[in-house]
């Protein structure tokens, strides 16, 4: 340690005799701070209140679903309807729910994940079909930060990256953590904050 401090030269002496130019100990000091360090940056994933939220929204739909071919039930019971499309459509609901409300949200939140870079954004999503994104800072036109009911609810926002072939999704982050991600993309891809 008391070699890097002896004089101004622009090479220090290393352990084994070679040497580190002062500017890549600057840069190993700061490293944490650097863009640069983004590339080695781990995948992240979404908050795990993301599968509660998306739990909601299958509970929702699937009990209106449910309570109109419980109306129907009720109805063709009454005037001696065939009971059958009913009951399909009522089982249907339940097989939704367990699946859309249960099982998906889980498989959803465990396999998407996604990285920022300096010049890049790194997208890894699907369990049965896999798709890993990568796109250029350079292609990025857009990022929208958005947030409906249930994710206000639980304090979550869905940050939305437009680029000329699509529009990409990374939904299921706390409101401030997406608002962060909002500007580094933004800042990343120069892209205008009109929110500013």
């Amino acid at each position: 340690m008391n070699n890097i401090h002896n004089d101004d030269t622009s090479a220090k002496e290393n352990t084994t005799g070679g040497t580190i130019e002062e500017s890549e100990l600057v840069e190993t000091a700061s490293n944490a701070s650097s863009p640069k360090s983004l590339k080695s940056q781990s995948l992240r994933r979404l908050h795990p209140k993301v599968k509660r939220a998306t739990a909601m929204t299958s509970l929702i739909t699937n009990g209106i679903l449910g309570a109109i071919a419980a109306a129907y039930l009720v109805v063709a019971f009454n005037r001696d309807w065939t009971l059958w499309p009913g009951w399909a459509a009522l089982g249907l609901c339940i097989l939704s729910f367990i699946w859309f409300g249960c099982a998906l949200p889980a498989l959803q939140y465990r396999y998407f994940s996604f990285r920022v870079a300096e010049d890049e954004l790194e997208i890894h999503s699907g369990w049965l079909w896999i798709t890993d994104t990568i796109v250029p800072m350079t292609r990025v036109q857009q990022v929208e930060l958005e947030s409906g009911p249930l994710l206000r609810k639980y304090g979550l926002a869905k940050v939305s990256i437009v680029t000329a072939a699509a529009t990409l999704e990374i939904a299921g982050l706390e409101r401030e953590e997406a608002e962060q991600l909002k500007r580094n993309i933004g800042h990343l891809a120069k892209v205008e904050d009109r929110d500013e």
